[in-house]
C-alpha cells in the first residue's frame, strides 16, 4: 500500500513508488517502471477559438460544447466593431441604441454561460462611418483594417459594449487584433520626408486608452490586454530609408512595436501583453537568423523588449498559436496531423514553465478554407491535436534528476480537482500504473524512472463543465533508458 501525504499546495501527494505488475503470458511477471506522483504549479489557462463561433446564421451552442468538452477554460471570440455596429449610433455607450446589432454575441454568451466557460472578447474591425477617410487600403486589405478616424467612438464602443456583457461575465478583454499589421491595422507606415516611419504605434496608442477607459468605467475590475500582436514583421523597424524599403512596409516587428509604444505621450494602459506566437518553425532550442518575429521558440525576446519599457514585468496572454497541417496563403508553414499533436503538447511543455504565461489560446477548433491548424479538418474529423490539446502529457523539459524523468500534463476538460489514470504499455495491453489526483485546474505531474525503454500515456474519464462525460486519452509518451544524472 502506498503511503499519502499532503503536498505544498493541500492535495494529496503519492510519496511511494507505485508500480503494477501482470502477468506476462509466459509464465512470468511484467512490471512497469517505478513512478512518484508528484507537486506541481497551475499551468495557463486553457483557451480556444472558432472562427464560426458568432456566425449570425449559425447557433453556437454545439460549437462552444464542442471546444468546452475538448479542454477550453475559455473562449476567444473576435468581437467584430463593424457588424455590431454598421451604422452611426446616435448614442455609441448606449447598449441598446437602435443602431447596434448584437444578436450573434449574445447566442455566443449565452451558450458559454450554459458550458460553464469564461468569454474573451477581442474587439476590432472599423465600421465604414468611423473610417479615416484619408487612408488609402492596399489591394487585397479589407476596408475593416482602415484606422478609425476618431479613437472616441471606439471607445464609446468599449463602454456599450462592457455595459451590455459584463453582468453577464465577461471580465476579459482585448483591445483590437494584430495592431501591427495591415491586415489588421492600416497604415502601418507613413513616408515622412526620405523615411518610412511607423505610425501604428501612435494610432493603437489612443486606440487602447480610449477602449481601456471605456471598459474601466463600466467595470474596474475587468481585465484589459494590449498589444495582441502578430508574430513576424518586415525589416525596417520603426524607420528606414525609402531608398532601402521602397515600397511601403506592412509589418513591425512585435518587439519594435512595443518599444514604440514606450514613447513619451503615448503609454497606453494595459493590465497585460497580449501577443500571438505562430511558430516559424518546428520546436527547435535557438533564434533563426536574420530574426524578424517572436514566436513560441524565443519569446524572451519578446520579454526582454517589454522589460526596457514602461510595462516591466508585466504578465502575458498568448491569445492566437496553432500548427497548420496543410499551407494556406497567410501561413504556408504546416505539419503533418501527427506532428501538430506532438508540437501541441510541446508548446504545453514549454509555456507552462514560464512563470510569466497566464494564458495559452489554440487558433482554431475546426478548419477552413483559409485556415488550417484546426483540430477538426474540414468536414468535423477529429485530428490526433486534438486529444493532444484535451489531455497534453509528456516530459518536463527543465526537470530531470538522477536518471528520473519528470512527465507533466493537464485534464482541461473538468472543472476542479479529479484523478488521471496513468498506464503502460505491456506487449500489446494498457496497463494501469498509478493514480494522479490532480490540482484545481487540470495539472499534474509524475516522476518516472524507465530501466528499459517503456511507453506511457494518461487517460481520464469523467464529467466536463458542459455536464456531459467524456473520455480523453492523450499521445503516448515514448521514454528511453536514461543516461544518467
Amino acid at each position: 500500500m502506498a503511503s499519502l501525504r499532503f503536498g505544498a499546495w493541500g492535495f494529496v501527494v503519492l510519496v511511494t513508488a507505485l508500480t503494477v505488475t501482470a502477468s506476462s503470458g509466459c509464465g512470468g511477471e511484467a512490471k512497469g517502471p517505478p513512478i512518484s506522483v508528484e507537486t506541481v504549479r497551475a499551468s495557463p489557462i486553457a483557451g480556444m477559438q472558432d472562427d464560426r463561433v458568432s456566425k449570425a446564421d449559425q447557433d453556437p451552442s454545439e460549437r462552444v460544447r464542442r471546444m468546452v468538452e475538448s479542454g477550453a477554460a475559455l473562449i476567444r471570440v473576435d468581437l467584430f466593431w463593424y457588424e455590431v455596429a454598421p451604422t452611426r449610433p446616435a448614442n455609441p455607450a448606449d447598449p441598446a441604441d437602435p443602431a447596434y446589432r448584437w444578436d450573434a454575441y449574445d447566442r455566443v454568451v449565452q451558450a458559454a454561460e450554459e458550458n460553464a466557460v469564461e468569454v474573451l472578447f477581442a474587439v476590432y474591425g472599423t465600421p465604414a462611418w468611423a473610417a479615416d477617410p484619408d487612408v488609402t487600403l492596399p489591394e487585397g486589405i479589407g476596408a475593416t483594417a482602415a484606422r478609425p478616424n476618431d479613437a472616441v467612438d471606439f471607445g464609446a464602443f468599449a463602454t456599450a459594449a462592457a455595459t451590455r456583457f459584463s453582468p453577464r461575465g465577461v471580465r476579459k478583454w482585448e483591445a483590437w487584433n494584430e495592431p501591427n499589421t495591415r491586415f489588421f491595422l492600416v497604415p502601418q507606415y507613413e513616408r515622412q520626408g526620405a523615411r518610412w516611419v511607423a505610425t501604428s504605434p501612435k494610432t493603437y496608442s489612443d486606440l487602447l486608452k480610449r477602449f481601456s477607459e471605456g471598459i474601466k468605467s463600466v467595470d474596474p475590475g475587468a481585465t484589459v490586454a494590449g498589444g495582441v500582436t502578430a508574430p513576424t514583421g518586415d525589416p525596417c523597424g520603426v524607420s528606414c530609408a525609402v531608398s532601402s524599403q521602397r515600397e511601403r512596409p506592412g509589418r513591425v516587428k512585435p518587439d519594435a512595436f512595443f518599444a514604440a509604444l514606450d514613447a513619451e505621450g503615448l503609454r497606453p494602459p494595459m493590465d497585460i501583453v497580449s501577443h500571438h506566437p505562430y511558430p516559424a518553425s518546428k520546436p527547435r532550442e535557438t533564434t533563426l537568423p536574420n530574426r524578424n518575429y517572436v514566436d513560441l521558440y524565443n519569446l524572451r525576446v519578446l520579454t526582454a523588449a517589454i522589460d526596457r519599457t514602461y510595462l516591466r514585468g508585466s504578465k502575458l496572454w498568448l491569445t492566437e498559436y496553432g500548427f497548420g497541417t496543410r499551407a494556406v496563403a497567410q501561413y504556408p508553414l504546416h505539419f503533418t496531423p501527427q506532428e501538430q499533436a506532438v508540437y501541441i503538447v510541446d508548446a504545453f511543455e514549454r509555456i507552462r514553465t514560464n512563470s510569466r504565461i497566464e494564458m495559452l489560446v489554440y487558433y482554431l477548433l475546426q478548419d477552413h478554407e483559409q485556415w488550417a491548424s484546426g483540430l477538426l479538418d474540414v468536414d468535423g474529423t477529429a485530428k490526433p491535436g486534438l486529444a493532444a490539446y484535451a489531455l497534453p502529457f509528456g516530459v518536463d523539459p527543465v526537470a530531470r534528476v538522477s536518471g528520473a524523468v519528470r512527465l507533466t500534463g493537464q485534464v482541461r476538460a473538468t472543472p476542479g480537482r479529479t484523478q488521471v489514470r496513468i498506464e503502460w504499455r505491456s506487449g500489446d495491453a494498457w496497463r494501469r500504473l498509478a493514480v494522479a489526483t490532480t490540482r484545481a485546474d487540470g495539472s499534474f505531474a509524475v516522476g518516472v524512472t524507465p530501466g528499459t525503454p517503456v511507453t506511457l500515456r494518461a487517460v481520464w474519464k469523467g464529467m466536463a463543465r458542459s455536464g456531459h462525460e467524456v473520455t480523453w486519452t492523450s499521445p503516448e509518451v515514448s521514454l528511453p533508458t536514461p543516461a544518467g544524472p
